[in-house]
């Protein structure tokens, strides 16, 4: 399964992702969570053939690798646009937004009212704190952010 733990990102990646959550927080962010750091290549292999590859294709590779099946509708597209993925060298998180309990798949919410999408925020912050924010590149990944090497 991929891992949410702090611990499981390399060591010197840890102070910026903790100072970076705290950021959020300070900044009136509280809703955003962190839902992904490690995942193995066997995973990251996985998550590429979602929405490439026949449903019973990808449930076998998930069997496989030890995760959950995916529904049909979980199927419809690609989640990720690469195998090599800073996840696998445990220097890469991917968040959500929770509000009520709920996961919220909206990029546009400004849950703080200022009249900026609070995952535009999420990124201006991410920058700030030394990290890069997959929201800036060619092919968006906005709730991705990463150690810079």
């Amino acid at each position: 399964m991929p891992s949410r733990k702090i611990e499981d990102l390399n060591a010197d990646v840890q102070p910026l992702i903790l100072y970076f959550e705290q950021r959020l927080v300070e900044e009136g962010h509280p809703l955003f969570k962190r839902c992904c750091t490690y995942r193995s290549q066997e995973e990251q292999d996985c998550v590429y053939m979602q929405g490439r590859e026949d449903l019973d294709v990808v449930n076998e590779a998930r069997a496989a690798a030890g995760l959950g099946s995916i529904s049909a509708s979980e199927n419809r597209r690609p989640v990720t646009w690469t195998h090599v993925s800073k996840h696998t060298s445990r220097d890469a998180v991917d968040y959500y937004i929770e509000k009520d309990g709920r996961y919220v798949s909206d990029t546009k919410v400004d849950y703080d009212d200022d009249d900026i999408p609070d995952w535009e925020e999420f990124g201006a912050i991410a920058e700030e704190c030394g990290l890069e924010w997959g929201g800036s590149w060619k092919k968006r990944d906005i709730p991705h952010v990463q150690m810079i090497r």
